[in-house]
């Protein structure tokens, strides 16, 4: 998902998004004018049972907290805010957006929720890709009002709360030695990142995945409860939020485990022309099978941009100077680049450096392989794959296609794996596609061929010798419709709907959208 390298082009993109971005910007600013347009538009545009619900919701909030907690209707400011998407196509129009500070006023949304039967989304960072997983047409709860970022007395542990973008957390923490397994690019949101399959990292070679550190999540149950979860006070609950989704209760707290973290890293966003592909997918199959420094990592991505090929890498390095012969692969003579930042930096620089939201504000999907190694007939033919669908974008307003190869150690679950609702003990790999495009009237195809490509770059590996069986898709790039035994594979999926009659028996959360267990 990180576009390059052609500089004309990424002006292009940058022109197409500029003006979806700037719908998300109010023009009334002062609050009289919001609660006034709030007034006049709220009772005209929904539907009776959901404005009932926004009503009850907003009549519960307890107005002695300190921040107090807010409840907009269409037309509201922090609406606005709130209601915007990395991905258009997931969008909805939700009836109300509420925005709790406090887990009491959570609780209450929940339990009118609940009562009343009303559809309702729970919003992070709002770069899901699937419409539904964090949108709605009835009330949506957003969580940007638990924005706490809190280090132990101790430093064992971090307090992060579920509304924050992971490069708040890292901002918050620069500079205290301490670090958490989060996320790698600029923009993506805490909660969906942790619940919706566990959360790869920078540091994954090293912890796992971030539920893997997972301590402790503080949540409001389907039934409107407020509790603190452990693996000792109720394991299977624990295990369930652990990559799970939206299933269980909305988390506003996670207690993650703190991991040393130097002062500066190394790494960057590094840019090639097409000529370089070859080199770049030889270099990137060396690093897979030689790198042994857990350490060391690196983001290809072969994509296509408005019609002209290319190739990016980002690489990490958790130390000021990564050794000489790490990223030796892609230094090699005559491998020439476009553009180059590789350099010493702070960790939560890096991430911010990153320029995933170059194509915010177009309509898109994620979908994902999940392979168990890296081959260079997988690599080439995820080539093959980028140039025909490079070729196909004039023709159905397509931008950007894009495939993320993600090779990380062979073993890395080993040593770190605490379980969790997605399986990830025999280390899977995934590989992240990503297509966006502009009109709405090409939705279909893209869904159709982001799924068409996916199967095919699974049958190569499998035709390689690749038992791919016990490997499951990670949920935060799957697609919608998906089946479950294909995200969770069926003994995780078994479980899960058991657990689901447990906890959730008069199934409050199944008025939200996710993949159905």
């Amino acid at each position: 998902m990180i576009p390059s390298p052609s500089l004309t082009a990424l002006l292009a993109l940058l022109a197409l998004s500029l003006p979806l971005l700037a719908t998300l910007i109010p023009t009334a600013s002062g609050s009289i004018a919001d609660q006034a347009i709030r007034r006049t538009f709220a009772p005209r545009f929904f539907n009776a049972t959901n404005l009932d619900a926004c009503k009850a919701i907003e009549a519960a909030i307890d107005r002695t907290a300190t921040p107090v907690s807010t409840l907009e209707y269409f037309g509201g400011f922090n609406y606005l805010l709130s209601t915007g998407r990395y991905i258009s196509s997931a969008a909805n129009t939700p009836t109300c957006v509420f925005i709790p500070t406090t887990p009491k006023d959570l609780a209450s949304a929940v339990k009118i929720i609940g009562q009343k039967r009303v559809s309702f989304a729970v919003s992070s960072g709002r770069h899901a890709s699937n419409a539904g997983f964090s949108s709605t047409t009835g009330v949506e709860i957003s969580l940007k009002g638990f924005q706490h970022v809190t280090l132990s007395q101790d430093k064992s542990y971090v307090d992060v709360g579920s509304g924050n973008i992971w490069d708040n957390v890292y901002a918050a923490l620069e500079g205290s030695g301490y670090n958490i397994v989060g996320g790698r690019v600029t923009g993506v949101g805490v909660g969906g990142f942790i619940t919706g399959g566990g959360g790869f990292s920078w540091k994954t070679n090293q912890y796992g995945l971030t539920i893997d550190t997972l301590l402790q999540a503080d949540l409001v149950t389907p039934s409107g409860k407020v509790q603190s979860v452990t693996a000792a006070s109720d394991p299977d609950l624990f295990w369930a939020i652990k990559g799970g989704g939206n299933r269980f209760g909305v988390i506003y707290n996670f207690r993650l485990k703190s991991v040393p973290q130097v002062a500066q890293v190394w790494g960057g966003l590094r840019t090639y022309t097409q000529d370089q592909l070859d080199n770049v997918v030889q270099a990137t199959y060396d690093f897979a099978v030689h790198n042994k420094d857990p350490k060391a990592q690196v983001i290809p991505t072969i994509n296509h941009v408005l019609g002209q090929p290319g190739v990016s890498l980002l690489a990490f390095y958790d130390g000021p100077t990564p050794p000489a012969d790490v990223f030796a692969a892609f230094n090699k003579p005559g491998f020439n680049t476009f553009t180059s930042d590789w350099k010493t930096r702070s960790f939560g620089d890096l991430v911010r450096s990153s320029p995933s939201n170059a194509t915010a504000g177009q309509r898109g999907a994620f979908h994902s392989v999940t392979f168990k190694s890296y081959s260079i007939p997988i690599l080439q033919q995820i080539v093959n794959q980028t140039r025909y669908y490079g070729s196909e974008q004039p023709f159905h307003s397509g931008v950007f296609t894009s495939y993320d190869v993600e090779p990380f150690l062979p073993n890395y679950a080993a040593g770190t794996n605490k379980g969790g609702a997605w399986p990830h003990d025999q280390s899977p790999l995934p590989l992240n596609i990503y297509f966006t495009w502009l009109n709405p009237l090409d939705d279909a195809f893209w869904a159709k061929e982001i799924k068409k490509t996916a199967a095919l770059l699974r049958a190569q590996a499998v035709k390689e010798g690749q038992n791919l069986d016990d490997v499951y898709l990670y949920p935060n790039y799957a697609i919608a419709g998906t089946s479950s035994n294909k995200v969770y594979g069926p003994q995780s999926a078994q479980r899960l709907r058991t657990l689901r009659k447990k906890y959730d028996p008069k199934n409050v959360m199944g008025l939200t959208t996710y993949f159905e267990f």
